[in-house]
């Protein structure tokens, strides 16, 4: 009954208009008889010619750069098995779905009806010019093997065989932090390889070459054992040749007896619990056969609890899904204009995706998959398929190893990798570019920041990340035995201040006098002082407040004005400030505006909301946008002198008082603000073109604002960005996840450098 109801809900999917998966899109303007003219005739002679002179221009002037084909014979579909070219077309358009929408690579599918080797090779050779790499799928061994062989020789573009070596990529990061997490050498278990079709070879091969000594590697076929009298007997390819050793003949059940690793790319159902028990202590069970594995995942870990298993599944821990792996190997071989893909490329892969595995994961990956939070474990070995930073860590890792192979259209002197991976950030939208950007400028100057909220589990994940990226110096608060008791059960090792403010003997001496001489005017007494900095809100700010930290980030636990309240006691507002505001950054549509105030300023007055304006203006500045300010309202331009717009005016006024260089305008409505139809009708604006920062005219239009915005206008937000306080500090919303945390210290930390540089 279940599989009659996937197989209707597939069916509809597919059937659903627009007809497929797969669609192209113009990319430039097309709307008037210029943009027809630049497009086509006349105009698109003069890059034709250019591709004449050079090539490699194709890669500037047209999509070659960012096109795979996605190139099938359709003789090995699945676990299908030889159903034809066209039958063949639903998958392939599914694979380029993963390409655009994993890695933002554009994708068409081919479907050749034709299974000579010679004759298959000569169409894709022949189309290749289109492209800037080929995707081979789901053509039978050992065809695959030959095809792929001929064409990566014979072509300039970077060619794979997905089936081949994408399981290889992956199951290697697998097999890396598996024999980490049990303590075993690579060099010295013993693996049994149930198949010996073109997967099962590529990650023998891929294997090898990562560490893992040929003659430990047992491969089994349908006829059992590949040993040396097979293949005396003339009875293998030369692609099973390589793995004939010395041994006695055996099916499936001899070879695992003893062994330390399985790995299953054959069928399913048939290893059994008994096979399983006859493997050695603390084995690595990968049964990745599709869609049934060899082995069930809860029938291997009840057999054996010690293992550590996989599967092709996505219903169980340690999928092994070449989503992991080809469309960031591709992204990172187009961008670097690779002529092919190099076995140092796919190694860079591999450790790039068993290194990621290790670090934090963010909350929304978590949430993806319905848990609390993921870590480095035996239930978790490989980056899941939704973790963005995949992209990042593959991509960036595949070029730079082609660069240094010297497979790439760019020299090595002309590549910049952290400028490549803020490229990369950016496909992911623009905040984490923006973000990425923010994050290397706090490596320049490395700020103490301290986090009241020590024992926060989001905070500590961020912590671990903080030090690895070496973005700022954390220092936490609160009990030391009970920080080590959550980092230990979250798995992280990382060092840094850990501050209890009970037994801190600054609480009662320099602190409590600091705190009594700022405070005793406003009714706080020295007793009150010492009790209060019991607090750790209280105790960090009085840090940053006497020079022990450079910024306060905290708020995960509790209402926003709980935090803000205390910083502002202690360390107050700037001189150049009477208000502090709160503002968001968010990315809509490939844009970056700024929305305030969202979080400090319930209603606030002419001169306030004037404030308000040229702070948040000052804000986007440091983010490299020339602000242009809207203020909001009901009415355009006083058409309506109904509930207060005049305060609106006035503001306006001021502002513009406070800093005479302030491009703004107003009052008008959100569309006015945005669209430039609409901005024709008031030819005195001050501004044209869409307005980046948007001061609403109360906190709770505001608020409304950006949440609507978040939950339902695809928006990136990041925020709130606190600012107008003497020294730098960040309040986040309760329930902020490990992310925003990091994100928000990255902030506060170049806050902290920005005001450093102001006061020499």
């Amino acid at each position: 009954m279940k599989d009659e109801k996937l197989k209707q809900d597939a069916l509809d999917y597919h059937a659903e208009k627009p007809f497929g998966k797969m669609k192209t899109v113009p990319t430039k303007p097309h709307a008037t008889q210029r943009d027809l003219s630049l497009a086509y005739s006349p105009g698109v002679a003069y890059p034709c010619l250019e591709i004449e002179k050079w090539e490699d221009n194709a890669y500037r002037y047209t999509s070659k750069g960012n096109l795979v084909a996605v190139i099938s014979n359709g003789t090995a579909v699945l676990g299908l098995g030889d159903i034809g070219a066209l039958a063949s077309k639903p998958v392939m358009e599914g694979k380029g779905l993963l390409f655009k929408a994993f890695a933002d690579i554009d994708v068409f599918d081919i479907e050749i009806d034709e299974k000579d080797v010679d004759k298959f090779v000569e169409t894709v050779k022949r189309i290749a010019p289109t492209f800037g790499g080929i995707n081979l799928e789901d053509i039978k061994a050992p065809e695959c093997f030959e095809i792929e062989r001929r064409l990566v020789e014979e072509l300039d573009i970077p060619v794979m065989h997905d089936d081949q070596h994408g399981t290889a990529i992956i199951s290697g990061a697998a097999l890396l932090n598996s024999l980490e997490l049990v303590g075993k050498k690579i060099s010295e278990v013993k693996i049994v390889v149930s198949g010996a079709g073109a997967s099962a070879i590529s990650c023998a091969d891929h294997w090898v070459n990562l560490g893992v000594n040929i003659e430990n590697i047992k491969m089994v076929d349908s006829k059992g054992i590949i040993t040396k009298s097979r293949l005396e007997a003339n009875g293998l390819t030369q692609e099973k040749a390589r793995f004939a050793h010395d041994c006695p003949d055996g099916d499936l059940a001899s070879a695992m007896n003893g062994c330390d690793v399985f790995l299953g790319l054959s069928k399913g159902d048939i290893v059994n619990p008994e096979m399983l028990r006859s493997m050695r202590e603390k084995p690595i069970v990968f049964a990745l056969a599709n869609p049934h594995p060899e082995i069930m995942p809860d029938v291997a870990k009840a057999a054996r609890p010690d293992a550590i298993v996989a599967s092709g599944r996505s219903d169980f821990s340690n999928q092994v899904n070449n989503v992991l792996g080809f469309p960031y190997i591709f992204r990172g071989a187009l961008d670097c204009m690779a002529k092919k893909i190099t076995p140092s490329m796919k190694l860079a892969a591999t450790i790039a995706l068993a290194n990621l595995a290790k670090e934090p994961v963010p909350d929304e990956v978590s949430e993806a998959y319905g848990l609390d939070f993921i870590t480095f474990g035996e239930d978790y070995i490989i980056p899941k398929p939704f973790d963005k930073r995949v992209l990042v860590w593959v991509a960036s890792a595949v070029a730079e190893a082609a660069v240094e192979a010297g497979v790439a259209g760019i020299k090595s002197s002309n590549f910049d990798i952290v400028r490549y991976q803020e490229e990369l950030e950016s496909r992911l939208g623009l905040t984490h570019s923006v973000m990425r950007s923010v994050m290397n400028r706090a490596k320049s100057s490395l700020k103490r920041i301290v986090f009241p909220e020590g024992d926060d589990p989001a905070v500590l994940r961020a912590t671990y990340e903080l030090i690895q990226e070496g973005i700022c110096t954390p220092i936490l608060l609160g009990r030391k035995e009970a920080i080590e008791k959550i980092k230990s059960e979250l798995n992280l090792e990382f060092e840094c201040e850990i501050i209890d403010p009970i037994s801190d003997p600054r609480r009662k001496g320099e602190y409590r006098s600091a705190l009594f001489n700022k405070r005793a005017r406003k009714g706080m007494t020295i007793v009150d002082a010492q009790r209060v900095l019991k607090s750790r809100t209280y105790f960090g700010a009085l840090m940053v407040e006497l020079g022990d930290a450079d910024g306060f980030v905290g708020g995960l636990t509790r209402a926003y004005p709980t935090f803000l309240r205390p910083c502002l006691e202690v360390i107050g507002t700037d001189e150049n400030s009477e208000r502090v505001v709160g503002m968001y950054m968010m990315a809509v549509k490939g844009k970056l505006l700024f929305i305030g105030d969202a979080t400090v300023n319930v209603y606030p007055d002419e001169r306030t909301l004037a404030e308000i304006a040229v702070q948040t203006a000052r804000v986007a500045k440091r983010f490299g946008i020339k602000p242009k300010v809207a203020m909001l309202s009901f009415s355009n331009f006083g058409s309506s002198r109904e509930l207060r717009s005049n305060r609106i005016e006035n503001a306006i006024r001021i502002a513009r008082e406070i800093d005479p260089s302030i491009l703004i305008d107003g009052p008008m409505q959100a569309d006015t603000a945005l669209l430039n139809d609409i901005q024709k009708n008031y030819p005195f604006m001050e501004f044209k073109g869409a307005a980046n920062v948007l001061i609403c005219p109360s906190l709770a239009s505001a608020n409304i604002a950006y949440k609507l915005l978040d939950h339902l206008g695809d928006a990136e937000m990041t925020g709130p960005i606190l600012e107008g306080m003497a020294k730098p500090v960040q309040i986040l919303q309760q329930g902020d996840g490990v992310r925003e945390v990091v994100h928000m210290a990255a902030i506060c930390a170049v806050d902290a450098h920005r005001q450093e540089l102001e006061r020499l």
